[in-house]
């Protein structure tokens, strides 16, 4: 089975070419703009083949789960935390694993200065996760365009979106640059270590772990974390998990154990036990209300 779009949650849009002419008319944008740009969680049974390939560049920013591309008959794994810039003009394909289906981000994009960001074309590269990788910064950075595009396409928006897309391209092409922001939380282990939790709110964390990455003794840095905070380190993530399930349930194409899954539970009922201990009501009961 083949799915080239229609998946659960997914966001997508694909500019009108009456609106693509006025962007190419914008003399702040029309060096770089996208003409299409989505969201698929978890694709199962997604492919794209374009034998004459596409006249834009394209970005597959691969979230969770796994990929292939090929790009001239060149295969190329993609899995988390990597992404991949097909060059224009160039015949290829991908798709998702079927085990392990892939959540993937993506761009069309043009313009003169496109070319810019050929050297970072034909292979994977891996964004590493850790204390200052901004991931959730880059994710919220999507998220902004994607909230825009629902309001229309006034002048103002497509100035601003793309504009938006200059920042979110050089944070693949500039990784390090990207990651200077987080330079001033150096000496703030409590800042790090939340960082760190945002980055991996997904996973299942134990307190050592966390305590490693700010190069601290699980006990010192719990007692340090509880005097800033007023709670341990883990009741802390926990509640960072229950923020992002929130999110995630006002998004009805999500079933509640796709929503546990996501945040790394995979019972259910338990998920519902910690959602209630923090939210004091039930996933299900915050959905209806």
């Amino acid at each position: 089975m083949k799915k080239e779009e229609g998946f659960p949650g997914q966001l997508s849009f694909v500019i009108p070419e009456k609106v693509i002419y006025l962007i190419q008319r914008n003399q702040l944008v029309n060096e770089l703009y996208f003409t299409d740009i989505g969201y698929y969680p978890h694709a199962r049974h997604h492919f794209r083949s374009r034998k004459q390939g596409s006249s834009q560049y394209i970005l597959i920013y691969c979230l969770d789960g796994e990929g292939l591309i090929r790009v001239r008959d060149e295969d190329h794994l993609i899995g988390a935390d990597q992404f991949f810039i097909i060059p224009a003009n160039v015949s290829h394909a991908y798709h998702s694993s079927a085990e392990k289906p892939w959540s993937i981000y993506w761009i069309h994009f043009t313009g003169e200065k496109a070319r810019w960001f050929q050297h970072l074309s034909g292979e994977c590269r891996t964004i590493e996760r850790g204390k200052d990788s901004r991931i959730h910064d880059r994710i919220n950075l999507f998220g902004e365009i994607f909230r825009n595009l629902e309001r229309g396409y006034s002048q103002e928006i497509l100035e601003y979106v793309n504009l938006c897309l200059r920042y979110l391209l050089g944070s693949f092409s500039h990784i390090q640059q990207f990651r200077e922001v987080r330079t001033s939380d150096e000496d703030d282990v409590v800042a790090q270590s939340i960082n760190y939790m945002l980055e991996n709110v997904e996973r299942k964390l134990k307190l050592e772990e966390i305590a490693l990455v700010v190069k601290l003794s699980a006990s010192h840095f719990s007692r340090l974390f509880q005097g800033r905070t007023g709670y341990s380190p883990i009741e802390y993530f926990i509640q960072l998990k229950i923020q992002r399930a929130c999110r995630l349930l006002d998004n009805r194409s999500f079933s509640i154990a796709e929503v546990a899954y996501q945040l790394g539970y995979e019972d259910q009922f338990y998920f519902s036990r910690q959602f209630r201990k923090v939210m004091n009501l039930t996933p299900r009961a915050y959905r209806k209300r």
